[in-house]
């Protein structure tokens, strides 16, 4: 299986110069967009550790809890501390939460400030990249490991993998319809 990284490679090889500028914004954000991801993987965790630990009985509960976590201005640090409360985790999976806050904070906050010069040579716009698909990486990594601690609370909601991939063709296709009306 080719690495993130190689697949970036060989696009920044095929893209002139505007574009190789483009390539380094658009890895950003998606490294920016997994650390997104992740963070919805930590409310999920949470509203669902909430629901089974309350053994709410109504939808209308489970609807309160939810969105209390999404509504919440809470941070991504202090969602991981709550899932590290909640969870079992094992001592490696919080050695990467804590690497992977420290690095998407660094993204979010720091990152260009710092490496702006990188901007001005291929070797530069090259590292920005590998550390871009470094990051993405190591949260679909993570990410993948999380799962395996919430599944069975999302099972038991019925919230399968096939009806997430359900819900997610329906989000879509309302998408597609709103922008058809407009």
């Amino acid at each position: 299986m080719e690495r993130r990284y190689d697949i970036a490679n060989n696009e920044y090889e095929t893209e002139d110069y505007d574009g190789r500028y483009r390539l380094v914004y658009a890895y950003f954000g998606l490294a920016i967009y997994f650390g997104q991801c992740l963070e919805e993987t930590f409310s999920i965790m949470l509203w669902t550790d909430r629901i089974f630990k309350k053994k709410v009985k109504t939808n209308a509960e489970v609807n309160e809890i939810i969105d209390a976590i999404e509504n919440s201005k809470k941070t991504m640090g202090s969602f991981i501390n709550e899932v590290k409360q909640s969870y079992s985790l094992t001592a490696p999976i919080v050695d990467q939460l804590d690497k992977i806050l420290e690095t998407r904070n660094y993204l979010a906050h720091k990152y260009f400030k710092l490496h702006i010069a990188k901007f001005h040579s291929t070797i530069g716009q090259l590292e920005m990249i590998k550390y871009f698909c470094d990051f993405i990486d190591e949260s679909e990594q993570l990410d993948e490991k999380l799962k395996e601690y919430y599944t069975t609370y999302t099972d038991k909601l019925g919230m399968t993998e096939e009806r997430i991939e359900q819900l997610m063709t329906e989000m879509k296709e309302q998408e597609i319809n709103r922008t058809k009306n407009d």
